[in-house]
């Protein structure tokens, strides 16, 4: 509809501007002109309106394609944040479990600490006892020894028996 407009309003102002310049020529140039376009539009309109149609349609299937690329990516992106939350939250659990094993075990190896010290103590008193004792017998013995080479000490037993109390304590 819009053709024949157009090609109306040619021909009326071809035909006036024909008039006025006296030129008789430009009538069969206007009618050659709009043959051709007649002829260009009907070979040419359907393979171009095919080529636009389907140029917007794989637009548009991109377009698509593309939207359904960027909501997988969202989802993507959802869990992600999601499975991020939780390694968050595990991580401190994790720490607090951490710590409470740490005090836990601090205090254990204090009190085997403490245990071990108790018992290096008692050991090391009783080594105390048993070196004490052992000096006690060999002073003992070197008392007797030299009253027994000492021939000259005549003691009787009540003496000996003091002098050796005195010696060891």
């Amino acid at each position: 509809m819009s053709i024949r407009v157009l090609s109306l309003l040619l021909l009326l102002g071809s035909a006036l501007f024909a008039k006025e310049t006296g030129s008789t020529d430009f009538v069969p140039r206007t009618i050659n002109f709009l043959i051709f376009a007649a002829i260009l539009y009907y070979l040419a309109a359907e393979p171009i309106k095919n080529f636009f149609k389907n140029r917007s349609a794989s637009i548009a299937a991109k377009l698509e394609e593309v939207q359904v690329k960027l909501k997988k990516a969202k989802e993507d992106k959802q869990k992600a944040q999601e499975e991020l939350e939780k390694a968050k939250e595990l991580a401190k659990e994790i720490l607090e479990v951490t710590k409470r094993e740490i005090e836990i075990m601090t205090k254990e190896i204090k009190e085997h600490a403490q245990n071990e010290i108790a018992l290096l103590e008692k050991s090391f008193e009783e080594n105390i006892e048993l070196e004490k004792r052992k000096r006690v017998r060999e002073i003992t013995k070197e008392v007797l020894e030299e009253l027994f080479e000492d021939k000259s000490l005549e003691l009787d037993k009540q003496k000996f028996v003091n002098l050796i109390v005195k010696k060891v304590a």
